[in-house]
């Protein structure tokens, strides 16, 4: 019976020292899944510069449209009054 507690404890030893600590593989996966987090974060960053992008150019679209909704409410303004200025001097005459 010690015999096979023994052969499982120098059996668990080698497994946990062979799966544990800083093996090639280990490291290697490590390398991977820190290049893939790196790759996530870049692609986060870059959605959100675009993201920013795109809202800054929606911004300066709108307000251009507002400046020439503006200026035709103006120019819309102007004709109508130089028409109803023309109208009254025609019938003031």
């Amino acid at each position: 019976m010690k015999k096979i507690a023994l052969a499982l404890v120098i059996a668990s030893t080698a497994a946990l020292a062979a799966c544990g600590g800083n093996s090639p593989a280990n490291n290697a996966a490590a390398d991977t899944a820190n290049a893939m987090q790196n790759a996530n974060d870049a692609i986060n960053a870059a959605a959100a510069d675009a993201q920013n992008t795109a809202a800054a150019v929606t911004n300066e679209v709108s307000a251009a449209a507002n400046q020439a909704t503006a200026a035709a409410a103006d120019a819309a303004n102007s004709a109508t009054a130089a028409a109803s200025n023309a109208a009254n001097a025609a019938v003031a005459h």
